[in-house]
């Protein structure tokens, strides 16, 4: 790539890099300017924002003490302040909400995005809350709960502003502001607890433990803030924050905290509220001081940034323009002299080229460089010139023998003589490689006519040649080794594959015998599997049968399950007849007592009355007759109803024990059910894995018949294999070469088995990688001489 380039491409862009350097500089640190200008200007917005946020949570924190008081005295107190209070705290929020129509959140963050998205979610609920209030239809612990969650999501607000700044002083200010706001609003907390503490003349649950903390709280947030502000913020703070109400807050503190008291405190919880109040209201002069003080902190900050990058445009602006004109300046002056140096060369090589019969190099007037360099080129080219013509002859004389040698006459030799040693040289160098070339081609060529006659005895000799010569000879002895070696592998071979084609021949046949043995035997394993997988198939049927038979049973024990039932149920009826037959006969018996005791005083009365009560008397003999007949009735029949009764208890026992007894049977029905559908699978599994091996046994047969066929047909490929190795052999022998009559190959054993299988070894040793040499003996690592032939 920068090869490619001109001088002067190369100097702009050497020129470029600081340049480009100089432009990016100048560009960084105006973004950053712009970007420090745009923070600073997004966070006075913010910051109005905040103070839009402080002065509503003033407000509410007035309404949350007012609201606990409200509901500790059960209305009783705050009555006619809470709605003034309530006015105000809506004129800050209108406030807040008309400014947030004009502000953008997007650029704040997710925090800052979602504690205002909260914070305006529970104002929403605001209406709702005071109507609860007014109605004293909410906890006071919910009510100060809520405004206090509020306010927290607005000081959260707040809170994430700290994360935006990329100013010092701006962070500084911004953690003072925020410390002042955390510890205004526990003090806020602080009043409405002391508020509904001292209404209600005692502490709540919790509440005592809640005001220890949020005095901790509130000196812990005061500390920070008096760590963090600048003095001007301490010294306003330490002038404003003292008097009577900060005196009277800390007594009734101490009334409700430090002298062991839980109720009785005496404290009005009024008195408590607006002392309280005129302490947080100093303390809101310490915050609007220091939201003041935090915007001319940004406002002076944000001149400072519009004066920065207005200068760092301006210098960037200077420093790229000095660059610019350095860098035009030592260019051009480059340029005219390397044009100079360029013109002078271009002439030299013009007149070496022969284009131009002279030259004049114009030298340059510098002490650079490019001037020692003129000047340098100026004395060789005068050298040069005289040379060049005396080394023309010895060139012209060179040329004649290269075009002789390019014709193939190698015995052509260099003449003339030249002044310049390097050529002087070279035409000795060269005629050397002539004569050298020539003798070596005369070897190669004699060595290549032997070979030419299929005699590959011949080798070329070692010599202290290097290079493509070298190569060559070596070649041509890799290349007479391969042939040699090759022409002992195919005699070898021819060998090997003529005592192999016998052997071939003898196994196939047996192979085609076995293969027609194992086919018959194929097809009665198929007919058998066959036989074997109708028997699963049968089986499988049964088994099916035998689970349908199984739900019918499971059907009908449901039935007799569901009339046992039903049997219990007419059983529980009779029982209950019965047991109102038994209260019926009951109030008879009763019936017919009283009908005796009535009988037996109209008797006496018969008695009393003479004859005119005889035949009164008669009647009530007989009505006393009836009734003990039929108190007698009644107690033979409730003597049968209780029979009747022990006997439905009986029946209602029975049924029951036949119910569980059904149930006993359904479960154990499931269960051979299920065994039978487990036995179903296997079996259709089984079915299927027979038909599988039935047609696995079915395609070996099929294999079987075709490998009997192939062996055949191997048969003759090893006849035909046999006429190749003899063919192999007689060519091999037809050509002279290194090893010809010494070839061995290790005789083919032969072992039987019982069953007729045989087992045979041909082993080998020759080693491709390595040339053979003569009277070469190929054979195994076994030497044994008796198991070795030669041929």
């Amino acid at each position: 790539m920068l090869s490619k380039m001109s001088i002067k491409q190369k100097l702009i862009l050497i020129m470029s890099i600081p340049l480009c350097i100089v432009i990016l500089l100048a560009a960084k640190l105006g973004y950053d300017s712009y970007l420090y200008y745009k923070n600073l200007k997004s966070l006075d917005k913010v910051v109005i924002l905040s103070t839009k946020i402080g002065a509503l949570v003033h407000e509410t924190q007035k309404e949350r003490g007012m609201t606990a008081g409200f509901l500790g005295s059960k209305g009783q107190k705050f009555a006619s302040k809470l709605p003034d209070q309530r006015e105000l705290t809506n004129e800050k929020l209108e406030q807040m909400q008309n400014f947030l129509s004009t502000f953008d959140s997007k650029d704040y963050g997710k925090d800052f995005n979602e504690h205002l998205i909260s914070s305006l979610n529970k104002i929403e609920r605001l209406k709702q809350i005071r109507q609860n209030v007014t109605a004293l239809n909410i906890k006071t612990s919910e009510a100060i709960a809520y405004y206090t969650n509020t306010n927290s999501d607005l000081l959260n607000t707040i809170s994430s502003i700290t994360k935006l700044s990329t100013n010092a002083k701006v962070s500084q200010d911004l953690v003072t502001y925020m410390n002042f706001l955390l510890s205004k609003e526990r003090a806020g907390i602080e009043r409405a607890v002391g508020t509904n503490t001292f209404a209600r003349d005692n502490f709540g649950e919790g509440m005592k433990a809640k005001f220890y903390n949020l005095i901790a709280a509130q000196n812990s947030y005061m500390d920070a803030f008096l760590k963090v502000a600048d003095d001007a913020i301490e010294e306003f703070y330490q002038d404003t924050v003292k008097g009577n109400s900060v005196d009277e807050v800390n007594r009734m503190r101490k009334i409700a905290l430090y002298e062991g008291k839980d109720s009785n405190f005496g404290v009005e919880a009024t008195y408590w509220f607006d002392t309280i109040t005129k302490k947080i209201n100093l303390l809101k002069k310490v915050e609007n001081f220091t939201a003041r003080h935090l915007t001319d902190t940004i406002n002076k900050e944000i001149d400072r940034a519009k004066n920065d990058m207005v200068l760092f445009g301006i210098l960037s602006l200077i420093g790229i323009l000095i660059t610019l004109i350095l860098a035009r300046t030592i260019a051009f002056a480059i340029l005219l002299d390397v044009e100079s140096v360029k013109k002078g060369l271009d002439d030299f090589f013009a007149f070496i080229n022969y284009e131009k019969e002279d030259i004049e190099f114009e030298v340059i007037d510098s002490k650079d460089e490019l001037g020692m360099m003129s000047k340098l080129i100026n004395e060789n080219i005068n050298k040069t010139k005289a040379n060049i013509q005396s080394d023309k002859d010895l060139i012209k004389n060179t040329i004649e023998v290269a075009n002789k040698i390019n014709k193939g006459y190698l015995n052509s030799r260099i003449e003339v003589t030249s002044n310049n040693p390097a050529l002087s040289e070279l035409k000795n160098i060269i005629n050397e490689m002539l004569q050298t070339l020539n003798s070596n081609f005369e070897n190669i060529m004699k060595i290549l006519n032997s070979y030419s006659k299929l005699d590959f005895r011949p080798k070329l000799e070692e010599n202290d040649l290097e290079g493509i010569i070298k190569e060559l000879e070596d070649d041509i002895n890799i290349l007479r080794d391969v042939i040699t070696q090759t022409l002992v592998e195919n005699k070898r071979s021819g060998m090997i594959l003529d005592q192999n084609a016998t052997t071939l021949t003898e196994n196939m046949h047996q192979i085609a015998n076995a293969a027609n043995n194992q086919a018959a035997s194929l097809e009665e394993t198929a007919a058998s599997l066959e036989e074997i997988t109708s028997n699963i198939r049968n089986n499988t049927e049964t088994t099916v049968k035998m689970a349908q038979y199984g739900e019918e049973v499971k059907k009908s024990v449901q039935t007799g399950q569901k009339l046992a039932n039903d049997t219990v149920e007419s059983m529980e009826d009779i029982n209950n007849q019965t047991t109102a037959i038994t209260e019926a006969i009951t109030v008879i018996d009763q019936i017919a007592f009283q009908t005796n005791i009535l009988s037996l005083n109209a008797a006496v009365e018969a008695s009393t009355a003479g004859e005119a009560g005889k035949g009164f008397a008669v009647v009530a003999a007989e009505v006393r007759n009836l009734a003990n007949r039929s108190a007698e009735a009644a107690k033979q029949i409730k003597d049968l109803v209780e029979h009747a009764q022990e006997k439905t208890v009986h029946g209602k026992l029975i049924a029951t024990n036949m119910i569980k007894g059904y149930e006993e049977l359904n479960e154990n029905i499931v269960k051979t059910i299920d065994l039978i559908d487990d036995v179903t699978t296997a079996s259709k599994e089984q079915s299927q894995g027979m038909v599988q091996i039935n047609d696995t046994v079915n395609h070996l047969d099929k294999i079987t018949q075709e490998n009997a066929q192939n062996a055949s047909q191997a048969d003759a490929v090893a006849k035909q294999t046999h006429k190749i190795s003899n063919m192999i052999i007689q060519h091999a022998d037809a050509k002279e070469f290194d090893g010809k009559d010494t070839i061995k190959i290790r005789k083919a054993t032969m072992d039987r088995n019982y069953d007729g299988n045989e087992k045979r070894g041909i082993e080998k040793t020759l080693k491709r990688s390595e040339p053979l040499k003569s009277n070469t003996v190929i054979k195994s690592n076994n030497d044994d001489d008796n198991e070795w032939e030669s041929f």
